[in-house]
């Protein structure tokens, strides 16, 4: 990749545009697309998304997929010798600084196009990036910053948007539990199909919360959210109760989030966070209806029903399944209700 871009740079004149379409999302890939530009001299000049698949795709069928391609402009880079730039400067002067602006703009600039989960988070990567390769060489401390890095700066800020929007404003990512934030975080982009491993892990590392495997009975302790194996994780050793304690599901290399049904009732009837409470008061629901689950909340959630409310709202609003959705709706009206 980096010799075609070279031999690019080579025959194009020196007020040409390279323009390329992109359509991977995993930031791997970024990262070994945008270092062989940065490193053949080139600046990615502008970055945009464009509808390239239909919504019925095959391709996407039950997939957490972009359904857009990001279009890429790249200049040609001035080669000589530059004084690198800070990652971290005085009063917002540092790269770190001006990528985030840059990253919230897109953003709202998106906005109009209704862009789903994915497809936003793979847009801010090509905003990211066109700030560090216009800085480039950017330095944080003796450090030098690579496209990863910018990348998992947006992936922050998109995940606070996203938390943001996801709620209408009710709750931000340091409003609840971590490993109840990335749960939903994830699952505001993901909904409950499958996501790579490496994808989720970009994500955790962007909110500094670590996943981890964990086994039956865990705690949720620390910046962390539990994982268990699909095929081993659904029982305790001495523990004939089936389910999965943790919010994470694994088979190989993908990830998912567990069904309410499918974790285990020990965990819900002792959560942890309001990720667990609000697949709780589904299964309290399905149990005896709105006055068990208003009372499983109430005991469960006091002080801070409203927190799980809003979690709640999340998931009737990103199911993909209408009986769930519809369950989901039914029950926090007959919550509302009986304020």
């Amino acid at each position: 990749m980096g010799e075609i871009f070279a031999e690019c740079r080579r025959v194009m004149k020196d007020d040409g545009l390279l323009t390329m379409m992109f359509t991977h999302k995993t930031q791997a890939a970024w990262e070994t697309l945008t270092r062989a530009l940065i490193e053949n001299g080139w600046i990615i000049s502008s970055s945009f998304p464009v509808d390239s698949e239909a919504s019925v795709s095959m391709h996407q069928k039950d997939q957490a997929a972009a359904a857009s391609s990001i279009f890429l402009a790249c200049r040609k880079r001035d080669m000589t010798d530059r004084q690198p730039a800070a990652w971290r400067g005085f009063g917002g002067t540092g790269v770190q600084q001006q990528l985030r602006q840059a990253v919230r703009q897109s953003l709202r600039n998106h906005e109009v196009l209704h862009l789903n989960a994915v497809d936003e988070m793979v847009a801010s990567y090509g905003s990211a990036l066109k700030v560090l390769s216009e800085n480039w060489p950017v330095m944080d401390g003796d450090e030098l910053v690579s496209p990863i890095t910018a990348m998992r700066e947006a992936s922050t800020i998109v995940a606070q948007y996203q938390m943001t929007k996801l709620t209408d404003g009710r709750l931000s990512v340091e409003d609840i539990a971590p490993e109840a934030g990335v749960a939903v975080t994830l699952f505001g982009i993901y909904g409950t199909g499958y996501l790579p491993f490496d994808d989720a892990l970009s994500l955790s590392k962007s909110l500094n919360i670590r996943l981890e495997h964990k086994a039956a009975g865990y705690r949720d302790e620390g910046r962390m959210i539990g994982i268990n194996d699909e095929k081993t994780g659904r029982t305790r050793n001495d523990d004939d109760t089936e389910g999965y304690f943790a919010p994470l599901v694994k088979k190989g290399s993908k990830l998912r989030l567990a069904l309410p049904e499918e974790r285990n009732e020990r965990r819900l009837q002792e959560p942890q966070n309001e990720w667990d409470i609000m697949q709780g008061v589904i299964m309290a629901y399905r149990e005896g209806d709105i006055p068990v689950a208003r009372a499983y909340l109430q005991r469960q959630a006091s002080g801070h029903e409203d927190k799980v409310i809003a979690v709640l709202r999340v998931w009737a609003d990103g199911c993909d399944n209408e009986a769930l959705t519809k369950e989901a709706r039914r029950i926090l009206f007959g919550l509302n209700e009986g304020k």
